[in-house]
C-alpha cells in the first residue's frame, strides 16, 4: 500500500474512493476500487486488527483513517491482508485510480524525460523493485 503515499500527493483522487464524505458514527464505510477494470464497491467496518494496541498493519498519521480504511477495502476485495503483502506499483495505481499505468525501466535512455513529462502532467509516479519472491538459486 505504498502507492497510498503518492497518491496523497493529490488529495482529490484519495477522497473519490470513499462514498461518503466524513468519519460515520455507525463504522461502516464505502469504497470504490478498480478490479480488472471495473469500478466495485467494498464495504467494511472501522475494527481493525490490531496487537498491543496498534494497527497489524498500515497506520495512520493521527487521527486519520482514510489509509487503514483503504487498505482494509483492498484486502478484503483481494482476499486477505496477505495477498496484499507484495506487488507491483502499476497493478495497485490501476485498481486505486482506474487510468492506464506505463512501465518505464530504468535503462531507458529517455528516462529523466519520461518522469519529467508525468510529473508536469501531474501523474501519480511510484516505483517497483521486481519480485519480492526469493530465487531457487
Amino acid at each position: 500500500m505504498s502507492c497510498l503515499s503518492v497518491l496523497a500527493e493529490y488529495p482529490k483522487r484519495i477522497k473519490r474512493l470513499f462514498l461518503q464524505e466524513k468519519q460515520n458514527d455507525s463504522g461502516v464505510y464505502a469504497v470504490k476500487i478498480c478490479k480488472n477494470g471495473e469500478w466495485k464497491e467494498v464495504v467494511i467496518d472501522d475494527y481493525i486488527p490490531c496487537h498491543n494496541r496498534k494497527p497489524c498493519f498500515s497506520n495512520a498519521n493521527g487521527n486519520e483513517l482514510w489509509v487503514i480504511l483503504l487498505e482494509k477495502a483492498f484486502a478484503k476485495l483481494h482476499g486477505s491482508y496477505e495477498r496484499i503483502e507484495a506487488g507491483f506499483a502499476e497493478d495497485v495505481l490501476h485498481d486505486l485510480t482506474g487510468a492506464p499505468t506505463e512501465v518505464i525501466e530504468t535503462e531507458k535512455e529517455d528516462l529523466f524525460e519520461k518522469l519529467k513529462k508525468a510529473d508536469q502532467n501531474k501523474w501519480v509516479m511510484a516505483a517497483s523493485a521486481g519480485s519480492t519472491v526469493a530465487s531457487k538459486d
